[in-house]
């Protein structure tokens, strides 16, 4: 495995280049977890994010929940240990405080050995004999050029996979529109009762979905989302998610801007309702949005295999297993007059699945792997696996194949899968045993 970085003159004027072992694009859920475990895996390994913290949806997101996680081994587990020893997540279920959540990736990838690069944007890739040569940078010095063995595409909408000559696929196959944005906030003031109110039941929200969007409409505000959700985080505050931002795409800036703007109006509305249900809700205040609107869909990277609908209605197995996938088919609706929630769009049921490593390998690239939401897999496998807590597993397996195929100087779809998943086994710490947590959709 190479260790060695390299400052070379730079063509066009560009002020430099860096070569790294592996390189991920995007440090959401998926790229912390390729990033760490690449450098626990022992590659000299650069994590770039363009917005000012890691975490992605889970901090800039505000997500403030992990899905499907509570089965899962390895990083997600010491992510939530390390949320539960700073009281930062609740104990019963995997709601939890958005700072800390940013400074606990940040220890992680300091002690895995990952340099980190915020503020940092890929705008291109150059690509020789089915190879990224080296991808293209925007900082504040200007534009860059960073070289890599291997690289990992966790932009969550395929950005760089694009950039690279990829083939993907996008949105739903009938029409080709994706599911919509949501612009998740925080507010403060909701009274005790309310927010205590769902302790021992079955639920994660303060109020049933269908009781919050009664009492909204008997203010005369009728949100764009027909379930709109808010529950309690460990640090007093409330999540709110009452957003459906319809029939944008997220490959589009003037879309990303449209959507946002009017979600941010929507939000302020809502919270005005709010404040008159009864006295006591008097108090309640917004106190932040998030900095950037949730994007369920963008592009699905063609890999070496493709999960399909197929695999989810009958649980398949594969050999290369790199986790099992326990989330229902989430499809929220992708025009608003489909009714404004979430179905199975058609699909009559659904069991657990494998997802594979071979769903991870680019089939244009020869070192290019995916991990996260932009994985290879049809509408409705997407709107499965797309949730955070498969896109931890899905980065841990990417980082650690690519880490291999630096080390063995190797393509990665050279690399044995059981090779991979003994490397990930001695990474994983096991996941606890009898867990099980409510989510919130």
């Amino acid at each position: 495995m190479s260790s060695t970085y390299e400052h070379m003159e730079a063509p066009n004027g560009i002020s430099n280049i860096t070569i790294y072992d592996v390189v991920v694009a995007g440090a959401g859920p998926a790229g912390v977890a390729a990033a760490i475990a690449a450098g626990r895996t022992g590659a000299q390994t650069l994590l770039i994010e363009p917005q000012n913290a890691l975490g992605g949806v889970w901090t800039s997101g505000l997500l403030s929940n992990i899905l499907d996680a509570e089965n899962k081994p390895g990083l997600i587990v010491e992510i939530r240990q390390r949320l539960r020893a700073a009281e930062a997540i609740s104990p019963d279920r995997d709601v939890y405080d958005a700072e800390m959540m940013k400074i606990v990736l940040e220890q992680l990838c300091e002690e895995a050995g990952v340099t980190i690069l915020l503020h940092t944007k890929v705008t291109g890739a150059e690509t020789t004999d089915r190879r990224i040569r080296q991808i293209y940078v925007e900082c504040k010095e200007g534009r860059r050029v960073i070289r890599g063995h291997n690289f990992i595409d966790t932009t969550g909408d395929g950005d760089l996979a694009a950039q690279a000559g990829c083939q993907f696929d996008l949105g739903r196959p009938s029409d080709g529109l994706t599911q919509p944005f949501s612009l998740i906030s925080l507010v403060a003031g909701v009274p005790k009762y309310v927010r205590d109110s769902n302790i021992g039941s079955k639920r994660t929200t303060c109020i049933p979905k269908h009781e919050f969007l009664d009492m909204l409409r008997r203010q005369g505000h009728e949100p764009s989302y027909q379930m709109p959700s808010l529950f309690p985080l460990p640090n007093d505050l409330c999540a709110l998610m009452v957003d459906h931002q319809y029939e944008f795409s997220g490959l589009k800036s003037m879309d990303l801007t449209k959507a946002t703007l009017h979600a941010r109006k929507e939000i302020h509305a809502t919270v005005e309702a709010m404040k008159k249900f009864s006295e006591e809700w008097h108090k309640v205040h917004l106190v932040a949005t998030c900095a950037h609107i949730g994007i369920r869909e963008g592009r699905r990277i063609r890999g070496l295999y493709q999960i399909s609908v197929d695999d989810i209605m009958n649980g398949v197995k594969h050999a290369d297993a790199i986790t099992r996938c326990e989330f229902g088919i989430d499809v929220h609706s992708v025009k608003k007059s489909d009714g404004g929630g979430y179905s199975k769009d058609g699909v009559s049921h659904y069991q657990s699945y494998d997802i594979p490593l071979r769903a991870l390998i680019a089939k244009d690239i020869d070192n290019l792997l995916m991990a996260g939401r932009c994985i290879s897999g049809d509408f409705h496998a997407h709107a499965s696996y797309r949730v955070t807590g498969n896109a931890v597993s899905t980065g841990e397996a990417a980082g650690t194949a690519a880490a291999l195929a630096t080390k063995y100087d190797i393509a990665p779809s050279n690399i044995p899968a059981q090779k991979v998943i003994k490397s990930l086994e001695k990474l994983r710490i096991p996941a606890p045993k009898g867990v099980s947590h409510e989510v919130a959709p």
